[in-house]
């Protein structure tokens, strides 16, 4: 579900006791990205980092020089760009996504990137990272896509070392408009191959695929006008994402839910209310899990 990016935060401004001295440049590191699509991105980075506290590694660990640091589906490279502020500049940072397009032009000596897909890193990364990162794969891979991917994930990580995988569940009021967006999506999802329940069961899928000391941490971002500038903003990205499906909802001739485009429409009108009457959260889980260490013989 690529439509993700739709609940990037348009919030661009930050205040001065926010920005931190170690904060990258943006306008240095990615000029060869069109402007409003770079902008997208860094937003939606920066809107999740701000329901994570601005913290960017949750793993106990303390990287000793010369080890190496991955991130999966890094996009435009922002979080290794954040990290690489925040650990030795001995420690290399490579990222890996299933396109170049996002890619800094300009980024520091001990960052890196390359193509490849998360679901066939390469064969000479077994036991080769510190610490690896992956982020929001969960509404663009199917499930058994996801699982593999997870499972290269134990692969290249070295034994002993941590990887932090995140991932994001919709806001749904709980009225008769959000019980159909949320039957919407289910149902789109499904059809996808798509598990939209994945982020609810992190510590499971983690603990399935070899990992221990799993552990989740749940943020989230509360939509409606009652909560200020950003919970209008989520209030906004839902009902931007629920428009975007229109289409392929009623090419799909409703999934039960809704008869005609003009429902639809009813629907998302509807939701606009319901995000400000009801509660109802955007939830980010953050899962920190350890590769175990090797028996000795």
């Amino acid at each position: 579900m690529d439509d993700l990016a739709l609940l990037g935060d348009y919030d661009f401004g930050t205040s001065a006791e926010k920005r931190s001295k170690k904060s990258f440049d943006t306008k240095k590191f990615l000029p060869g990205i069109r402007k409003a699509e770079k902008h997208l991105m860094l937003l939606q980075y920066q809107t999740y980092q701000r329901l994570l506290g601005n913290k960017s590694i949750f793993a106990p660990i303390t990287f000793a020089p010369n080890e190496r640091i991955l991130e999966v589906a890094t996009g435009g490279g922002f979080w290794m760009l954040d990290v690489a502020t925040q650990v030795p500049k001995t420690v290399s940072l490579h990222g890996v996504d299933r396109s170049s397009r996002h890619f800094p032009k300009q980024h520091p000596s001990n960052v890196s990137f390359s193509t490849c897909p998360a679901t066939a890193l390469p064969f000479s990364w077994e036991d080769y990272f510190a610490f690896a990162h992956q982020r929001f794969l969960s509404l663009s891979l199917t499930l058994p896509e996801w699982k593999s991917a997870l499972s290269e994930l134990h692969r290249v990580v070295k034994p002993g070392g941590w990887v932090q995988v995140g991932e994001i569940y919709p806001a749904f009021p709980p009225g008769e408009f959000g019980t159909k967006q949320k039957a919407i999506f289910y149902a789109i999802s499904q059809t996808r191959g798509l598990d939209l329940d994945i982020p609810l069961h992190l510590e499971f899928h983690l603990t399935a695929a070899g990992f221990v000391n799993v552990k989740v941490e749940e943020s989230q971002g509360r939509c409606g006008a009652g909560h200020g500038s950003q919970g209008q903003t989520y209030k906004g990205r839902m009902l931007a994402l629920t428009k975007v499906m229109k289409s392929e909802v009623i090419k799909a001739g409703g999934f039960g839910v809704v008869a005609s485009k003009q429902e639809y429409d009813l629907m998302v009108k509807g939701l606009e209310k319901e995000y400000d009457q009801y509660e109802s959260e955007i939830r980010l889980f953050t899962c920190v899990a350890q590769k175990p260490f090797k028996e000795k013989p």
